[in-house]
């Protein structure tokens, strides 16, 4: 196109004084208008001879100009698409600045240690600390699941820290509640004070394992959250081992199980130091309204290479995002559609049913007594404080090599299910053999190998695969009660198995209990096979029956989210 000289069109005929405007029309176009309404070289028209000339002359203006406007429209709401589009990929191409990230992360996951630590610890103070106090067989069994409970208890009160005192108050109260109970065992001197102390415990680890894995996905960028999320998990099974291997050095020293116990607060003490120094969450910032503040946490996730203007789009775009996440949390399923909607039966029956199977075939009775175990049956008790150490380190290897294993579509989720549920029956059977036959050298070796296996089974299928199925098998609006949900009845079977497998022994012996265990894992394995999908790759829910959900009341409508990243939007812009 030609630029032309400015032309003044009267318009008297529409009731409209003038139109002043840049012509860019094609040659043709102009010259075929100049033919209809002769126009003077000068400021305008001066033949008004022909009314209906003028007036045709002036619609032909009139559609030409709508004609450029539209394409005018068209090409600004295809630089705002192509606007929108690069501020959304922005998120998945900007330099990451890993060093404060990776801190932030690694100091959340901590919380998750102490978890791990404690599980691990138990394991080697039992036998001292049940002859140092005379406890009883059932009131050994207390003292180690009173732990699983109360971190029922700890869970439910983590989410009312976290969201009205902040993620960063929250961690730090586990930290605090975890060192002082880590102190009181130690120096408790009776059945009484150790539970207590023990329960304390089990609310400082119930705290860490809600809002360690909250504030990773929170703080992480979109395209590492999945990996880092899984920090939480791996830092568990780091300490266990950890804590077998403490267990190991202190172990026949004067008071070794108060030195053991007394042990955890290292790891509560570098957790509270560490959380002091790190950053509080930028959405729950977000959320009460402190936008320069989590601008300023976002920031600081790009890299000092990239230019203002990335940061600032980094920081925009991710901020309009958690807008979008807050709109959708605030309408989820409420409890009463969770437990009423047809769209939830499966998903339930599947979730629950599969989350208290992975627990049932004796994971803890082997996590927390491996020693006791061991010993009772006549291994030597340094040999047993070793293998728990190998059990441990089992455990996360084969954890890790799931975790490499399971985004791979050949792999996917159900078949690290079904080989480590195999392999599990076929560990506690070697098991429940050698309890059989009694103590012989080879009986030892035969439950030595069946407890390796069963933690290395363990690590590969049933622990790592409950909570990433759980969080698959429901749909968006349910999917947050859906993994509450599973986490109380998995913690459940935990406590069931960890309170019962003494008096379990004491009734059937070690080859009764581990038999008792096998018929379990059969059961949880055809469950397994039968009943649990695999998701990998595809649209995350399962459903049972055909009253799809309306969404009025469950779904985040447009509208609503759209209202909310507008206030996001102004909000920026004020601050």
């Amino acid at each position: 196109p030609t630029t032309r000289k400015k032309v003044m069109v009267l318009t008297a005929n529409f009731g409209h004084l003038g139109e002043e405007r840049n012509d860019q029309a094609s040659p043709s176009m102009s010259e075929s208008r100049v033919d209809v309404a002769h126009h003077d070289p000068g400021l305008g028209r001066t033949d008004h001879s022909d009314d209906d000339n003028y007036m045709y002359d002036d619609i032909n203006h009139r559609l030409e100009c709508d004609g450029i406007a539209h394409e005018r429209r068209g090409l600004l709401q295809q630089e705002d698409r192509k606007s929108k589009v690069d501020d959304a990929d922005i998120l998945l191409s900007f330099t990451i600045r890993n060093s404060f990230l990776y801190r932030c992360i690694i100091t959340s996951a901590f919380g998750s240690l102490l978890l791990g630590f404690d599980l691990g610890i138990i394991s080697g103070a039992l036998i001292p600390l049940q002859n140092d106090l005379s406890l009883t067989d059932t009131q050994l069994q207390f003292v180690t699941s009173s732990i699983i409970f109360t971190s029922i208890i700890g869970s439910l009160v983590a989410g009312v820290v976290a969201d009205r005192l902040g993620r960063k108050v929250g961690l730090l109260a586990a930290a605090l509640i975890f060192l002082g109970g880590s102190i009181g065992m130690a120096s408790s001197f009776s059945f009484g004070a150790l539970l207590l102390w023990r329960c304390v415990t089990g609310i400082a680890v119930g705290m860490g394992l809600v809002i360690c894995p909250i504030f990773c996905a929170e703080l992480a960028p979109r395209r590492e959250r999945g990996r880092l999320t899984s920090f939480n998990e791996m830092f568990i099974n780091v300490g266990i081992p950890l804590a077998y291997l403490v267990g190991l050095l202190l172990r026949g020293i004067e008071n070794d199980w108060r030195y053991m116990l007394a042990s955890g607060s290292i790891p509560a003490i570098l957790l509270a130091i560490m959380v002091v120094l790190m950053p509080e969450s930028p959405a729950y910032l977000l959320k009460q309204k402190k936008l320069v503040e989590a601008a300023g946490v976002i920031e600081q996730l790009v890299d000092a290479s990239e230019s203002q203007d990335t940061k600032d789009r980094v920081v925009r775009q991710t901020m309009l995002e958690m807008g979008r996440d807050m709109q959708s949390q605030k309408e989820m399923a409420s409890w009463g559609e969770m437990f009423t909607s047809r769209e939830t039966r499966s998903a339930l029956f599947v979730g629950l049913t599969f989350s208290i199977l992975t627990q049932l075939p004796g994971i803890d009775s082997i996590i927390f007594y491996s020693v006791h175990t061991l010993s009772n049956f006549g291994a030597d008790e340094r040999l047993a404080l070793k293998v728990t150490l190998g059990m441990g380190l089992c455990k996360l290897t084969f954890t890790c090599f799931a975790a490499l294993l399971v985004d791979n579509n050949k792999v996917g989720r159900r078949l690290p299910v079904i080989v480590g549920g195999f392999f599990g029956v076929i560990s506690m059977g070697i098991m429940a053999a050698a309890g059989l036959y009694g103590h012989t050298v080879v009986t030892e070796r035969m439950i030595i190998t069946g407890m390796l296996m069963f933690v290395s089974a363990f690590g590969f299928g049933y622990g790592p695969m409950c909570w990433l199925i759980l969080a698959e098998i429901f749909h968006g609006p349910y999917r947050s009660k859906g993994m509450a949900l599973g986490s109380v009845v998995n913690r459940l079977g935990s406590f069931t198995i960890a309170s019962t497998y003494l008096s379990l022994v004491s009734l059937l012996g070690y080859g009764g209990t581990f038999s008792v265990y096998v018929v379990i894992g059969i059961v949880s394995l055809s469950f397994s096979c039968m009943f649990v999908p695999d998701l990998t790759g595809k649209t995350m829910g399962i459903k049972d029956g055909s009253d799809h959900h309306d969404g009025t009341s469950v779904t985040a409508s447009r509208e609503g989210s759209d209202a909310v990243v507008a206030d996001v939007a102004d909000d920026m812009k004020r601050a």
